[in-house]
């Protein structure tokens, strides 16, 4: 992008509804105004985010505004002669973290009232402009600012987390002058674990862990481009779930989520019921412990993978192995074939879910007036089907599934239950999806920027967690215009902010070859 573009896209969100809020509430109503609005301090820090910065800083900040001429400052924000210094940026910068420290972007406008014997706060009479925000909340409706109406955001999310090493260093254990202990300069780090990659073992941390979204495709429609929905910021690795449901209720509304195990061994009533009450549907991978076979709510019936099947499931089907990194792609598809093989036996929704009542209906495999999956001799219509599908080895007269129809309360296995059989193959379609998520990563760690230690100088939750979506934000305005400029499209901030058409022919990258070994 030319510095037109960048700073047309970086002044439209520092001017969205939310960065509004956040200005306002940060202006001093006493003494002097500032040199430099509030709204061009935030517009620098995204303008120097959509370039490839090697370091989110004040000071990197004002390098890069100072290489600006006059009349691009001014567009920015700044004044013409203002002149660029640090001082004046960063302060304009420890105005708009204080409004998110504080987490009140409008105040009350009339005196609280107390209750003297239950220390309750009253509530507010009617008409009372109090708005309060959280850290989650904002991080993620600044992120969806740099996305343009014009943008038609998927109703697939995936959510991931990477960890955010802080640049405070973990010491031994002190005592300060007030007698309490601490471990480092930034107060609000703490240890974390975090896996094995090709580029270092698996090994603890000292800060944060980030949890970003991103938008996927429907299983089977055209790609979307790779962009941050979200972000919510915890301490090491606390409050995984808390942390996923922050960033789901801030989202804008859609109806899939994609999760790794890091998130799905919650218990049930911390994260699979929540999102089940939020009308949004799981796709989530398995630990071993979610795993295997367990009695079923009613006799004949049998839990296997977190599906419920009939007890006339083969043993041979029961106990599988899943695909492993390693295999070829033909391989897992072998080894697919086989959880493929448990779908006649599944029972499967026979109505929409009573939320009233918390249940859920489901009808088995051999069920009298619906599409026999299986031919079973207690149910004497199905064995008139053709022998294509298969004949189960029930016994006449003993209790089995085949042709019940249940009704299972969300609270049983709620936890290990979802729509597609795991390791089925239309499971694998829709899990698969949740490497773009690991993609968004992988582009802002290690291959456009360098996320990593010394990204980030500023110390505590709230400082890291602005200047994390301020960093996805200039992601979002590269990546946006870089995935429909190479397909030939019109971009949506283009739409948005009419701007002329930009025909300049595209660069081609070349791979130069390199000097031989002597």
């Amino acid at each position: 992008m030319t510095d037109e573009q960048r700073i047309a896209r970086a002044v439209a969100v520092a001017n969205s509804n939310i960065a509004t809020k956040i200005c306002v509430a940060a202006e001093q109503r006493t003494g002097r105004p500032r040199l430099i609005p509030l709204s061009g301090v935030l517009a620098a820090y995204i303008f120097h985010a959509s370039d490839q910065p090697h370091s989110m800083t004040t000071s990197g900040v004002c390098r890069t505004v100072r290489k600006l001429k006059p009349g691009k400052r001014a567009a920015l924000g700044i004044p013409k002669r203002m002149q660029v210094k640090y001082k004046r940026m960063h302060s304009g910068w420890l105005a708009i973290r204080r409004v998110v420290e504080h987490g009140v972007l409008v105040d009350h406008d009339h005196d609280l009232d107390v209750d003297l014997d239950t220390g309750e706060v009253f509530s507010c009479p009617e008409g009372c402009p109090f708005e309060q925000v959280s850290l989650d909340q904002l991080a993620t409706l600044l992120i969806q600012a740099s996305l343009p109406p014009e943008f038609e955001r998927p109703t697939v999310v995936a959510i991931d987390g990477t960890d955010v090493e802080s640049v405070a260093r973990a010491h031994d254990k002190k005592i300060n002058s007030d007698g309490r202990s601490f471990y480092s300069y930034d107060r609000d780090a703490r240890w974390g674990h975090r896996t094995a990659t090709s580029r270092r073992p698996t090994e603890h941390f000292f800060g944060y862990e980030a949890h970003l979204g991103t938008y996927a495709p429907k299983v089977g429609s055209d790609p979307v481009p790779q962009l941050a929905a979200g972000l919510t910021l915890r301490p090491g690795n606390r409050d995984r779930t808390r942390a996923c449901l922050g960033m789901v209720d801030a989202l804008p509304e859609f109806d899939e989520l994609l999760l790794d195990r890091g998130y799905t061994t919650a218990k049930g009533n911390k994260l699979a019921g929540p999102l089940r009450d939020r009308g949004i549907t799981l796709t989530m991978d398995l630990h071993k412990t979610q795993r295997g076979v367990r009695p079923g709510p009613d006799a004949g019936t049998v839990w296997v993978d977190g599906s419920l099947y009939s007890s006339a499931l083969p043993e041979t089907h029961r106990d599988l192995e899943p695909p492993t990194l390693g295999m070829t792609a033909a391989e897992k598809a072998r080894r697919r074939e086989a959880f493929d093989a448990r779908e006649p036996y599944r029972f499967v929704p026979h109505a929409k879910r009573e939320p009233n009542r918390g249940t859920q209906r489901f009808r088995g495999p051999a069920v009298d007036g619906h599409p026999f999956k299986v031919r079973c001799p207690n149910t004497p219509a199905s064995i008139r089907m053709p022998h294509t599908i298969p004949t189960t080895t029930c016994t006449p007269g003993e209790p089995c599934g085949c042709g019940k129809t249940l009704t299972v309360p969300d609270s049983l296995l709620e936890r290990d239950r979802q729509h597609h059989p795991w390791q089925s193959t239309r499971w694998a379609l829709s899990f698969n999806r949740r490497s773009l998520v690991e993609g968004l990563i992988g582009i802002n760690r290690y291959q456009r920027l360098s996320v990593n230690r010394g990204f980030f100088r500023q110390t505590g939750l709230v400082a890291t967690a602005l200047l994390m979506a301020v960093t996805l934000i200039g992601h979002n305005l590269v990546s946006l215009h870089a995935w429909h400029t190479t397909r030939g499209r019109p971009e949506p901030w283009q739409v948005h902010l009419g701007d002329p058409v930009d025909d300049r022919p595209l660069d081609k990258a070349t791979r130069t070859r390199g000097r031989g070994r002597h």
